[in-house]
């Protein structure tokens, strides 16, 4: 009873407050979803309602323009109409028909034609100002320029001040060719149409508006409005950017904002509009109902869903209540109670379940009272088991320590011996780059001493020629000197004869002075001829000096060329030395090449068993330190093993301790 007192909220009331909710919620959500509904189509019929009513609106005023523009057209193909210019007498007979029109069409209050010739007639007879020109109206140049019937703009007559819209249409004379005559034009009262738009009530409140073609009202039932443009920026928007269609807005009345819907269209003969007005406040008594409805529907099935969940949880409660006694039972540990419940439902298979784990729950206790002294004895020799297998796991897991030390020292030798392995692998590398590089070089420089000996060669060509030329210079030069000295003797002897002229110009000269003035001539002659001798004397000695001079430069030059001859031979021979030193070191190259290349192809060798010694020792390495690994792992498993056996040998003691406990709780149940 105890704990029946400590639940705040049974089952029972949980379920029916569940129910309530849910019956609450549904009929909430119907009811909303049923009233905005309700609200749609009552606005949706509404402004059908009042787009019928707006067409209907739209025909009527449009047949009865219709009306006026047919029998207005039958009357401009009258003859005496076409033919008022040609036959003064038709100008009586058309007024008559004038008066007649005007009769038949009580709106219309007067009819006129304006000929082209600048005449007026007008019915009802009115005085027309002097010089007043027809042709320049503006009803005249619309009708001339469209050539058919056209519609003015409303507009405030003059004399009345009442609204009035007129239509004019040109007139052609048939039989003359189609010569044209005048327009004719009535002016038609929209005081009859103000009166009908003005008397048309629309629902409670909705009311018709006329607008012409320049959105300027016409009609409403405000007449300050009236020559106005559309108040309602929105409304006005729409009519200019569509010819019909429907308008939501909202308007401020006498302090009051109204929500509203202006249906409009527009009558294509005139270009005028139609607009209703109408006040969603016109459907709030529709609505009132509805919502009423809702409400007293969901109070009367909330009431039938509080008695019929109410009388549910009942029956749901009671069994469960019976199941709850047994579950409490059991918790004492008496497993021989029995639920006797015989409902086919869930309550039904759960106290059948109920019964069936009693029952299994009593065997099962039986069972662990015998496993229970098993385990109690199995558990001490486990225990005393568990205490030998840690003493003897202990010296294995020392033995495998051991071991792993061993094979992590050996691991790190051989990382050692890697290193160092390395180190001569990366020597072997750098001496085949090395070994390379030499062979390289000594190509190279077998190249190279060839270029030399070739220059050697050419070199020994050019001595050998230089030394020929020498020889012809030295020959030359001893010709040379040897004509030097010729050419000196000549000039003694030139001298010589230069002295005898000069002595026998002297000996003719005293000879022709003697001869007096016979002999002048002769004297002149022999004066000038021991010029010339005395000339040509110094001109020898000039001469002469020249030579002396040439001859000792001759000399030197022979002199110079000895030497010149001299170091020409020892070059000859420092050339042939050159280039038999060349031919050495040639033979010297190629045998240190021959060395090279074999000293190249052991360091590949070298190289080529270095990789493998590399791999070896790298492999061992690998080995070693898995075998470390392997150690440690092997080490760190024993480990593991003998505090898990300790763990066992803990295990057995405290699973002896529980078994003991274990026996002393089951004996607690009652199982017969």
């Amino acid at each position: 009873m105890k704990s029946k007192g400590k639940r705040r909220y049974g089952l029972g009331f949980k379920i029916t407050s569940m129910y309530i909710l849910v019956i609450v919620v549904l009929m909430s959500g119907f009811g909303i979803m049923s009233y905005l509904k309700s609200v749609k189509m009552l606005e949706e019929g509404l402004k059908d309602a009042t787009s019928e009513i707006i067409e209907q609106l739209k025909l009527t005023i449009d047949s009865y323009f219709k009306g006026i523009e047919e029998s207005f057209t039958a009357m401009s193909y009258e003859q005496d109409l076409q033919q008022v210019l040609d036959n003064p007498e038709s100008v009586e007979r058309m007024l008559k028909n004038f008066e007649g029109y005007i009769k038949a069409h009580k709106d219309i209050k007067s009819i006129y034609l304006g000929t082209k010739d600048k005449k007026m007639y007008l019915y009802p007879e009115a005085d027309i100002k002097e010089g007043f020109d027809p042709t320049v109206r503006p009803w005249y140049k619309q009708a001339v320029a469209s050539k058919k019937l056209i519609w003015t703009d409303p507009y405030i007559d003059e004399d009345t001040g009442k609204p009035v819209i007129s239509a004019a249409i040109p007139i052609y004379n048939k039989s003359a060719n189609n010569e044209f005559v005048g327009v004719l034009a009535v002016d038609i009262s929209l005081e009859t149409l103000t009166k009908m738009a003005n008397s048309i009530q629309i629902g409670a409140k909705g009311y018709p508006v006329l607008l012409d073609r320049n959105g300027y009202i016409m009609t409403h039932k405000d007449m300050k409005l009236i020559g106005k443009t559309v108040p309602v920026k929105i409304v006005a928007d729409a009519i200019n950017k569509s010819k019909e269609g429907v308008v939501d807005y909202k308007f401020k009345e006498n302090g009051k904002l109204y929500d509203k819907f202006a249906v409009y269209t527009t009558i294509d003969r005139l270009g005028w509009k139609i607009l209703v007005i109408m006040y969603m406040n016109e459907i709030s008594g529709k609505v009132k109902f509805i919502l009423e409805s809702v409400l007293m529907f969901s109070v009367i099935f909330l009431l039938v869903g509080i008695v019929v969940s109410y009388l549910l949880s009942k029956s749901i409660i009671k069994p469960i209540e019976v199941l709850v006694d047994g579950m409490r039972r059991i918790k004492g540990g008496d497993l021989t109670v029995r639920c006797n419940i015989n409902s086919k439902d869930e309550i039904g298979e759960l106290a059948k379940d109920f019964n069936t784990t009693a029952s299994e729950l009593n065997k099962l206790i039986k069972q662990v009272k015998g496993v229970v002294d098993e385990v109690t004895s199995a558990s001490q020799n486990l225990a005393a088991t568990a205490e030998e297998v840690s003493a003897s796991a202990d010296e294995v897991a020392n033995a495998v320590e051991e071991i792993a030390n061993g094979a992590t020292e050996q691991a790190a030798d051989t990382e050692k011996g890697v290193r160092i392995v390395n180190r001569l692998a990366e020597k072997i590398v750098e001496l085949n780059t090395s070994a390379d590089e030499m062979l390289n070089s000594a190509k190279e420089i077998i190249d190279v001493n060839t270029s030399s000996m070739d220059l050697v060669e050419e070199l020994k060509d050019k001595t050998e020629e230089n030394d020929e030329a020498i020889k012809k210079i030295e020959k030359a030069i001893i010709e040379l000197d040897s004509k030097t000295k010729n050419i000196g003797d000549i000039l003694d002897t030139i001298a010589s004869i230069s002295e005898q002229t000069n002595l026998l110009a002297l000996n003719a000269s005293i000879e022709a002075a003697r001869a007096g003035e016979h002999g002048r001539g002769f004297a002149v002659v022999a004066d000038e001829i021991r010029k010339l001798a005395e000339d040509s004397g110094s001109a020898s000695d000039k001469i002469k000096e020249i030579i002396t001079e040439i001859l000792k430069e001759s000399k030197n030059t022979v002199e110079i060329m000895k030497e010149v001859k001299i170091r020409s031979k020892e070059q000859s021979q420092n050339v042939f030395e050159v280039n038999k030193a060349f031919g050495l070191i040639s033979e010297s190259i190629e045998k240190i090449a021959g060395k090279i290349e074999n000293l190249y192809e052991f360091v590949n060798d070298i190289n080529k068993d270095k990789d493998l010694i590399v791999d070896s020792i790298s492999s061992i390495s690998a080995v070693s330190e898995q075998t470390a690994a392997s150690s440690e792992q092997v080490s760190a498993s024993m480990q593991q093993q003998v505090s898990a056996i300790e763990e066992v040998a803990k295990a057995a003691d405290k699973l002896n301790g529980l078994a003991m406990d274990l026996e002393e709780e089951v004996n607690r149940f009652k199982v017969e």
